[in-house]
């Protein structure tokens, strides 16, 4: 079942409508079903954070048309879009965007508290993604007196707390070690096997890749490849690699 749907997208900032190289997105067209694991890649500047803004409705397209759920939210004005990102998406930052004077389980919380939902239900589902993710005992313990990894899975649980249809991930190992970052990816796969959650990852780590079900490659604000994992993630890994040296080549 298709989730999401970018139709012709362009983006560009100098307000001309029209195809050209300057353009971050040019005319793109993507198709995303439900529960799909897909990373975004490209190198700096080629588009993939703008177009996961505008998939998530952070920015709106020049052109063309994004279908979430057959709704096409690039013709909702601010506050409905804003509305719909909240019923409907999870965030997942860089930077974790934790509250420090908050416990980890409260800022994981705080969705289902602005929803007015009920201290059980609130404290059952904060429980429940905590174990999963394997950060129960440091539930009460506040972001700067816990790893790195810890608050990026913290960050992951606000993520998901509300149910989400689909969750957005902005560079989410960017911050990390390399065994974080390992471990990190290993729970989001977990999460979207087990929770049939549609997650859409934009990223320039080969190896955080490696744990999606599909990679799309952008460059230029074009897709130069698309690609899928056939269950064998080291061969997933390399066929990534090779992508990404013919992408970075002259032809």
């Amino acid at each position: 079942m298709e989730v999401l749907k970018a139709n012709n997208i362009v983006k560009n900032y100098s307000g001309l409508f029209n195809y050209s190289s300057k353009n971050i997105i040019n005319g793109l067209n993507i198709s995303i079903n439900q529960g799909e694991f897909t990373a975004i890649m490209g190198s700096s500047g080629s588009g993939k954070t703008t177009l996961l803004n505008i998939f998530s409705g952070v920015d709106r397209p020049t052109i063309g048309d994004v279908e979430i759920m057959g709704r096409n939210i690039s013709k909702l004005n601010d506050n409905e879009r804003a509305i719909f990102r909240r019923e409907n998406f999870g965030m997942i930052f860089q930077n974790f965007n934790l509250l420090d004077d908050l416990t980890l389980k409260e800022n994981a919380a705080l969705p289902l508290v602005i929803q007015g939902q009920k201290k059980e239900y609130i404290e059952e589902k904060v429980d429940e993604l905590f174990k999963l993710l394997n950060i129960y005992e440091v539930g009460d313990k506040y972001p700067t007196g816990v790893s790195q990894g810890q608050r990026q899975r913290a960050a992951c649980c606000r993520a998901l707390i509300t149910n989400p249809k689909i969750v957005f991930a902005d560079e989410p190992t960017g911050n990390l070690d390399s065994k974080a970052a390992k471990k990190f990816m290993s729970y989001i796969k977990l999460i979207n096997k087990n929770k049939k959650v549609t997650i859409l990852l934009a990223t320039h780590d080969s190896v955080a890749a490696s744990y999606c079900s599909r990679v799309i490659f952008i460059k230029d604000g074009t897709i130069f490849a698309d690609i899928y994992n056939n269950n064998n993630d080291k061969n997933f890994h390399n066929k990534i690699l090779d992508c990404l040296a013919i992408m970075g080549g002259e032809n």
